[in-house]
């Protein structure tokens, strides 16, 4: 998985060297060409011209769907205005205009995978899309998300004022940018909450966004799990950036990953002592964050994750849709929470519950 993403990421860098105005010319020449030779070549054209899909394929990628579109049009004109005009030989002027036509089909549904894959490629590699669409992103009183470049980051930078904590987020395959409204109203419950030395736990860490502004605000300790290695891998990336790896262990995992750490330690226990806590005992954490969807939200409520909770912990849990809401405010309540505080934006709810 990782040479493929390097691929990936080779492929975006060199596309984006390639000037766009450069790459459109190229393929338009490469199209030109194509056409005169075939005009040249009495007699001998093909009437499915597979070669055309190269330039008009390199017009969707450097210059869009609507130059791949007039290119495959203007080459289809001038290509069939010659049989159209001399009348129709053994197979029929017919035929030669179905199969260019389908040919031409082909190569626009060709041309618009391409065209999705560029922007999808910029997006999420970094390119001109990414860059355009994510600026530092202020939250809260003190948070200030700054997305960044693997190549950008040479340790912290400064320069926002002292009284701003950057989060140098690259954001991967991960979820948690702070664009997405459910990681914006986490970072400002977490930001409401957050003590010095407290112990926190993040369930489906993602980036590690939540874990990273937790450490830079004075938490003793992070644990970050998440079940997607390619998350665990972009979290650990991040902390580097952000120097937060000794404050920050991800693992890749869910909440079993928390149960048998305490059985680990339960376990490590000197032959001939008598061991202060059973076997199964967990941990308790001052703040456990969880930003998921309202369905995983309800399950870890429902399998105990409030047991996990110490004395005056705080749950904070969002991805709930507004819809969503009561229900949720229901699990708190089976499972001894009561809701403390509320958050809403653009259909979306953040909460934080206490142990009753």
């Amino acid at each position: 998985m990782g040479s493929r993403r390097n691929s990936l990421v080779s492929i975006a860098v060199a596309s984006e060297r390639v000037p766009s105005r450069l790459g459109s010319g190229v393929a338009y020449v490469l199209l030109a060409l194509m056409v005169y030779l075939e005009l040249r070549s009495a007699g001998g054209v093909p009437s499915v011209p597979v070669y055309y899909l190269l330039p008009i394929s390199l017009l969707a990628w450097f210059g869009g769907m609507q130059s791949a579109a007039l290119g495959a049009a203007a080459a289809f004109v001038v290509t069939l205005a010659p049989t159209l005009w001399r009348g129709t030989q053994a197979g029929g002027s017919a035929t030669v205009i179905l199969a260019r036509l389908l040919t031409f089909a082909a190569g626009a549904l060709v041309a618009r995978g391409l065209r999705t894959a560029k922007l999808m490629l910029d997006f999420i590699y970094r390119g001109p899309a990414w860059r355009a669409a994510q600026n530092p992103r202020r939250i809260g009183s003190h948070l200030l998300v700054v997305p960044v470049l693997q190549a950008d980051v040479r340790g912290e930078r400064t320069g926002f004022g002292p009284d701003l904590i950057p989060l140098y987020i690259q954001p991967g395959m991960a979820f948690g940018t702070s664009s997405h409204p459910t990681t914006r109203m986490c970072l400002e419950l977490l930001e409401h909450y957050m003590r010095p030395g407290v112990t926190v736990l993040d369930v489906g860490c993602g980036t590690g966004i939540l874990a990273i502004a937790a450490a830079k605000m004075g938490a003793a300790h992070v644990h970050a799990i998440d079940i997607d290695p390619a998350a665990v891998q972009v979290a650990r990336t991040n902390m580097v950036h952000n120097q937060v790896s000794d404050k920050v262990t991800v693992r890749d995992g869910s909440l079993d990953v928390v149960y048998s750490e305490d059985l680990r330690r339960a376990s490590d226990i000197p032959d001939g002592s008598t061991p202060t806590r059973p076997p199964l005992a967990r941990s308790k954490f001052d703040l456990i964050l969880a930003n998921l969807l309202a369905v995983v939200v309800k399950d870890l409520i429902q399998t105990g994750i409030s047991e996990l909770l110490g004395r005056e912990g705080v749950l904070i849990v969002s991805g709930i849709r507004s819809g969503e809401f009561k229900s949720i405010q229901t699990e708190f309540l089976r499972s001894g929470l009561r809701l403390d505080q509320s958050l809403e934006k653009d259909g979306w709810c953040a909460l934080a519950a206490r142990r009753d």
